[in-house]
């Protein structure tokens, strides 16, 4: 008989699925999902799995072991049904998927249906938590991998039955779908390494006696290990998931691998988690000592839990700790523990009928409030996101108009281009473009060809090295970074900017001197109707994200110019335009690089570089007149105080620019630098400002590893306080780094055998 009730629980879980599927209906943006989509083609096109290296001029015929083909293939399917937007109905289907068997696992773990108020907001929660990681990419079929398992083990646990054995094909369709495939065999081992310890200890303290648990998980995970061999490359892939994990501490380049250590780790979802975890321990705590029973508490927990999850959560809290993007892994992992005690605090807070329908209603108000902050993109200007909802292709964060602009100009041969750029180019450009380097990341180029390219970006001369090896016909280039080699190829090289935009710059060999001030918006690609059905489905009143109010075009245009240097270019580009802040906070770096600019040694321009100094201080307060929270902003008030000689001053407005801007390199260097010169001051005070700048400089390293500079002066520091220990671990690694001078290398000498002893 269907009752009010029945009808309650279905409007629940209906509004938890639509909530799924709107926080996986985005925009393409990540850059990965391009070489993705063209391998698939690729595959499709040629009917096999590559084995070697295609897409690249650098290093083609290397090998390539390519665990992600099922998921390119998929990708590249629904690129033809709908465009490559059309990717992200992969992603809504899958995180339906994750969804049911989180709600299957709590139907095991918690004692109450489904549909319950308490799990359904747990699921929430989950899914809030990961939902950094819902982007598209062939990781979402890991992250439902997972869930899959874990329910399967967890179910094996509370009632053994033949149905463990679905592991064993699931891992083969897992080991041809994502390189983390690895994470099955370690589940099934981690139970299985419970239940015999359980089988153990139970001889003493009967927990159970039956050898045929452990013995058949024994069994499902010697088949699951012989199973990886079933793909393309065979044997060979067993030991790729040790390589994989490997290229967690070599890939210092990709932010999703950092650890807990760096400051990028600490974003709001994972503040987030840790309010998950204190919750989940906290119900657990208090469920387990309210419970009146004879037997040790202590003992009965585990037997309810098992040893085999216990050991599953300690061993995905260290995996969440090595890398920001394996947190989602650890999220799902501590789902059975979260909402076994949020159903205890709902038992406790709605104990009787009335509450419990209030406690419904509030649910069901949260998700519709949820999924109206998604569709309406709401929620991710509230969190700081970069994505937004709807099916469309992002060109404020691909390089549409530099491929649009070498296909219009039917530009061939090599181009130099970076990680960031090339994966767009490989897929639009295909099949004649070959990258220099891409996303593929060390499954293909080594770790040293990633320095040679840092070395490129970062000096002149290198890139010049490798244009006389390559003869580059044309170079594209992510505006927003590589600053240095955007002012060398601006300024002193043999190739000319013929294209600028927000995403990326286009350098053409030079036919002239004359340099075009050319800047192209990134128009939005129109979506086909398919796509275009999908979002106004989901929301009615939906407005395309068009890419040109996405950006300020005059503020990305002034703000290369700077970059390279160009001041006149740039203050035509900034001239009257003083009703933005960004605007106004370039005006006032235009300002200050004038000032620099400026030769003191004459009275007359010793006040012009004053003037300067001011003209960009007013610049500045303006600019926070009308934003009070532009980490920029705050930088530039901190450099003009600094060339002031008002170093405290300056000391603070740095470390404001760094409480905005976590991630801005300069105000973590610019902080230490205020401090250094505190420290030569000599005064009682020069030990805490040393420590202080060791701090900040340890900062700026954890955004720019191994950087030999900052550890040079890290190094120096710790001399200064008579630390040998952290003076050898900072200068021993740089001792015979060539980009140094005779002086700092001296220095360096005299440091290390003073250490020594």
């Amino acid at each position: 008989m269907f009752t009010t009730r029945k009808a309650t629980d279905i409007l629940l879980l209906s509004l938890l699925f639509l909530v799924a599927v709107a926080m996986s209906i985005k925009g393409l943006r990540e850059p990965d999902l391009w070489w993705q989509i063209r391998t698939g083609e690729w595959i499709l096109a040629h009917g096999q799995v590559p084995h070697y290296d295609v897409f690249s001029y650098t290093y083609t015929g290397s090998p390539w072991v390519n665990v992600k083909w099922i998921s390119e293939v998929l990708l590249a399917l629904a690129a033809r049904l709908g465009g490559p937007e059309s990717v992200f109905l992969w992603q809504a289907l899958v995180t339906c998927g994750i969804v049911f068997f989180l709600l299957k696992l709590a139907d095991l773990s918690s004692e109450v249906a489904p549909g319950k108020a308490p799990v359904v907001f747990s699921v929430l929660l989950v899914l809030l938590a990961i939902e950094y990681r819902i982007i598209g990419r062939p990781e979402m079929f890991s992250h439902f991998f997972s869930v899959v398992f874990l329910w399967l083990l967890y179910r094996y646990h509370l009632n053994p039955g033949k149905q463990l054995w679905w592991l064993v094909p699931l891992q083969i369709l897992w080991a041809n779908t994502h390189e983390a495939f690895g994470m099955g065999v370690v589940l099934t081992a981690l139970f299985c390494a419970g239940d015999w310890l359980q089988y153990t200890w139970g001889k003493y303290g009967k927990w159970f006696t039956q050898t045929k648990r452990p013995l058949m998980l024994t069994l499902v995970l010697v088949a699951q290990v012989a199973s990886l061999a079933v793909n393309p490359y065979g044997i060979q892939l067993l030991l790729q998931p040790f390589k994989i994990f490997g290229q967690v501490y070599e890939n210092k380049y990709t932010t999703e691998l950092f650890d807990f250590r760096t400051l990028e780790y600490w974003q709001w979802n994972t503040w987030l988690v840790l309010l998950l975890v204190l919750v989940a321990v906290l119900g657990n705590v208090l469920e387990w000592r309210s419970k009146k029973t004879s037997s040790n508490k202590w003992l009965l927990f585990v037997q309810t839990y098992g040893l085999g999850y216990l050991l599953t959560l300690m061993a995905f809290t260290y995996l969440a700790s090595s890398a920001y993007r394996n947190i989602v892994f650890f999220v799902l992992m501590l789902f059975p523990f979260l909402v076994r005690a949020m159903v205890f605090f709902g038992r406790k807070l709605f104990s009787n009928e009335r509450a419990l329908y209030l406690s419904k209603g509030g649910v069901t108000v949260l998700l519709l409030v949820t999924y109206s902050l998604i569709v309406s993109n709401t929620f991710y200007k509230l969190i700081g996101s970069r994505d937004s909802f709807g099916l469309q292709v992002r060109t404020a964060y691909n390089p549409v108009a530099a491929a649009d602009f070498v296909q219009a100009q039917n530009l061939t041969g090599k181009c130099f281009s970076d990680y960031l750029t090339s994966s767009y180019l490989l897929w639009r450009l295909q099949p004649d473009f070959k990258s220099f380097i891409d996303l593929r990341d060390l499954d293909v180029f080594p770790a040293s060809f990633f320095n040679e390219f840092a070395e490129a970006v970062t000096f002149p001369e290198e890139f010049e090295r490798l244009d006389s090896i390559h003869h580059f016909s044309y170079v594209v280039l992510y505006r927003p970074q590589f600053n240095a080699l955007h002012r060398h190829l601006y300024n002193n090289s043999r190739f000319r900017m013929a294209l600028l935009n927000e995403v990326a710059v286009v350098y053409t060999p030079a036919q002239d001197t004359l340099r075009l001030p050319s800047y192209s918006e990134a128009l939005p690609k129109l979506q086909g109707r398919f796509s275009l059905a999908v979002n106004y489905l989901l929301n009615p009143f939906y407005a395309f994200t068009k890419s040109v109010n996405e950006v300020n075009t005059d503020a990305v245009a002034a703000s290369y110019y700077l970059a390279v240097g160009d001041l006149p270019r740039a203050r035509q580009q900034l001239s009257g335009k003083t009703n933005d802040y960004q605007l106004l906070q370039l005006s006032g770096e235009l300002a200050y690089n004038a000032a620099l600019a400026a030769d003191a040694d004459t009275t007359t321009e010793a006040l012009t570089k004053e003037q300067h100094l001011a003209t960009a201080l007013s610049y500045y307060m303006q600019s926070l007149q009308l934003k009070d929270d532009y980490g920029p902003t705050y930088l530039g008030l901190g450099a003009v105080y600094f060339q002031q000689q008002n170093y405290l001053t300056a000391l603070e407005h740095f470390e404001k620019a760094t409480r905005y801007d976590k991630t801005n390199l300069n105000a973590w260097l610019f902080a230490a630098e205020c401090c250094k010169v505190m420290v030569n001051r000599n005064n009682e005070e020069s030990a805490a400002y040393a420590r202080q700048a060791i701090s900040f400089l340890q900062k700026a390293e954890q955004l720019n590893p191994d950087n030999p500079p900052m550890m040079l002066n890290i190094g120096f520091l710790y001399f200064r306080l008579n630390d040998c220990v952290n003076t050898r671990k900072y200068l021993l690694p740089i001792k015979d780094f060539e980009g140094f001078g005779p002086e700092q290398k001296t220095n360096i000498a005299q440091c290390l055998t003073k250490c020594a002893g």
